[in-house]
């Protein structure tokens, strides 16, 4: 800056700031995004007394009016109603109308959101609460932002709807074999109906950030486990128990293969009780009448343990990979990566690695826009590869 724009303006933290950037290919739309200033730092004058460098900190808008709003109401019917009465309560039409995006939850409650609870957070806690509508398996909800806008949807749905235009990616280094006829060896001229030059579709960088951690499983709930319920009215405990296998055959998955293997001979050591204990009080039962339909206002024994078990296992495996910059990118997509077979004799080197190769769902992106733009994603499957 060599106006000085914090003291021409001046900047104080409360400024909208409109940014529009796109790929260098004129056949994609720009993206527009709106943001709030909320923090100035990292000031440093330059040398020659003539210009100064600092950072911007930037929000999106409904983050930045979050925190300044607070629930303490009743809501009634299913989850989704609720996120949608939540959203125009507290929010200008500006930040979520054509921005949010809702699944419809299957549910029925009643509730008073806690006076201590942003909008964000209060939305975040009836994610626990919500059933998918469309299928009689449970599949845990998410809430999130993307470039896009807002996203309440089920981990089912968010596959689902990413699956529907998979993009293909190819990881080689200099001197790594090109792929076999066979698995689409790719000049990239193979890529499918991309609008992006064969370039875009190659990894400049890849690193794998966890392949799987058998510790973490066992001990929050990804292989077995088992719930102690204390009913705070009927004065009585329930105790509850899960297995991966009871739901891992139906529900919606990226990879192909379970965390435990139960051909362990050792395997009912671990399985036979639950390795991870969960103790909650609870006192569900609200007053039931003809109009009000609601037996169980909390759903712990249904919820509580499968909820646990598909958070856990929704990062199982991470990677991070940087590829030339591609605006259409968000949180959600599906991309399939090929990755040869890295082995010290190149003739064995005849298919692609299924440990790192497969499809991804993109949990997080890092645009940068220096002198060049590239996009940095953080890829994740909820089942092990191979």
């Amino acid at each position: 800056d060599g106006y000085n724009f914090p003291e021409k303006f001046p900047i104080m933290g409360q400024e909208k700031i409109e940014i529009t950037f796109k790929s260098d290919l004129d056949n994609l739309k720009p993206l527009e995004l709106v943001f709030r200033v909320y923090k100035l730092d990292t000031h440093q004058m330059g040398e020659t007394g003539k210009v100064q460098r600092y950072v911007l900190h930037m929000m999106s808008e409904g983050g930045y009016f979050n925190h300044s709003q607070y629930c303490g109401y009743h809501v009634s019917g299913p989850v989704s109603e609720m996120v949608k009465t939540v959203f125009k309560k507290h929010f200008p039409t500006t930040v979520w109308e054509d921005r949010l995006d809702l699944e419809d939850t299957k549910d029925n409650y009643s509730y008073v959101l806690s006076g201590a609870y942003t909008p964000f957070k209060a939305i975040n806690w009836l994610c626990g609460k919500a059933y998918v509508s469309s299928s009689e398996e449970y599949s845990p909800f998410l809430f999130y932002e993307t470039v896009n806008g807002y996203r309440f949807k089920s981990l089912s749905k968010i596959i689902e709807d990413g699956s529907t235009n998979i993009t293909k990616y190819l990881y080689t280094t200099g001197n790594m074999r090109s792929m076999p006829d066979s698995t689409e060896r790719t000049d990239m001229s193979k890529i499918g109906e991309s609008p992006l030059p064969a370039r875009y579709h190659k990894i400049q960088s890849l690193e794998e950030l966890g392949r799987f951690d058998m510790a973490h499983n066992l001990m929050n709930g990804v292989i077995s486990s088992r719930l102690a319920v204390h009913d705070l009215l009927r004065k009585e405990q329930r105790v509850q128990d899960f297995f991966e296998s009871q739901v891992f055959t139906n529900m919606k998955k990226l990879g192909e293969f379970n965390h435990f293997r139960e051909t362990d001979p050792e395997a009912q050591r671990v399985l036979g009780k639950g390795a991870a204990f969960f103790y909650l009080p609870s006192t569900p039962y609200t007053v039931h009448t003809d109009v009000n339909g609601i037996l169980d206002n909390t759903k712990v024994e249904s919820l509580y343990l499968k909820r646990k078990y598909h958070m856990n296992t929704f990062l199982t495996q991470k990677l991070s990979v940087e590829v030339f910059g591609d605006n259409r990118r968000s949180v959600g997509d599906v991309i399939d990566l090929t990755v040869p077979k890295m082995q010290s004799d190149a003739a064995f080197q005849t298919d692609v690695d299924k440990n790192l190769g497969g499809e991804y769902l993109v949990t997080g992106l890092k645009h940068t826009l220096t002198d060049t733009y590239r996009v940095k994603m953080e890829l994740s499957r909820n089942c092990m590869g191979v």
